[in-house]
């Protein structure tokens, strides 16, 4: 999976189907001549940019597929940890700093996360197509971990994302081939960041030092470390 992720970033992504009455995409998209044209990374970003009367007009659901669709989200796992490329995302595209905005952003995220099953990758459909099935779900993950996101939900909102999160990543475990590396990164980290956030007695009872190598730079450096945050998420689950 990793060497996929190197190969995804200059591909683009399949698009998540556009729904509701906007049909607004990105007018330039990886692949086109102009998208070849553009000289940097800066010009890149400029063209990617929803126009403010668009943003204004989009309902939270249509708002979300547009960020999923966004060029150059895979650029995300570019970076040397997941942290960095998601705060370039967030600080790059207008699209994903409105949903930040939306009362109702964490319930469509849960609604578009649990519509997708990591066992569904597309059993007849090219490398590219099921890796983009695949990453799908981590940058849902990833938009879940956001600290404003987490500050939106209650208790118990954040309890029903934790167990929906749980149950894909036992159900990724099934496919150690797509999941193993950045799949399960991903889950983790979302756990984590919501697990956290709702009380400091949990602090203590994880290894921050080992935790957040793996969580955001993706090195393991004890294999003991996914067990520590299961025991700590059970304990969250029951205790609050």
């Amino acid at each position: 999976m990793k060497s996929f992720l190197f190969f995804i970033l200059f591909i683009p992504l399949l698009a998540f189907p556009q729904t509701g009455a906007s049909q607004w995409d990105f007018p330039v998209k990886p692949g086109s001549e102009k998208w070849r044209s553009l000289k940097n990374n800066a010009e890149k970003v400029e063209v990617c940019q929803v126009p403010d009367e668009v943003l204004s007009a989009l309902n939270t659901q249509e708002l979300l597929d547009i960020c999923l669709n966004y060029p150059l989200l895979p650029d995300i796992f570019a970076f040397n940890s997941v942290k960095d490329g998601f705060g370039k995302f967030e600080s790059d595209f207008n699209g994903f700093r409105e949903l930040l905005e939306r009362d109702d952003a964490p319930s469509e995220l849960l609604k578009k996360y649990k519509s997708i099953e990591p066992e569904a990758i597309p059993t007849n459909g090219t490398i590219l197509e099921k890796g983009n099935y695949v990453l799908s779900m981590s940058f849902i993950e990833l938009f879940v971990s956001h600290p404003l996101m987490v500050r939106k939900n209650d208790t118990n909102g954040k309890k029903e994302i934790i167990k929906e999160l749980l149950l894909k990543k036992e159900k990724k475990k099934n496919h150690p081939d797509w999941y193993q590396t950045t799949g399960i990164q991903t889950n983790y980290l979302a756990i984590t960041s919501i697990v956290l956030s709702d009380s400091d007695k949990f602090k203590s009872e994880l290894d921050m030092t080992k935790v957040s190598p793996y969580i955001y730079y993706g090195v393991l450096t004890n294999p003991d470390i996914p067990n520590q945050i299961d025991q700590v998420t059970d304990k969250y689950l029951k205790n609050n």
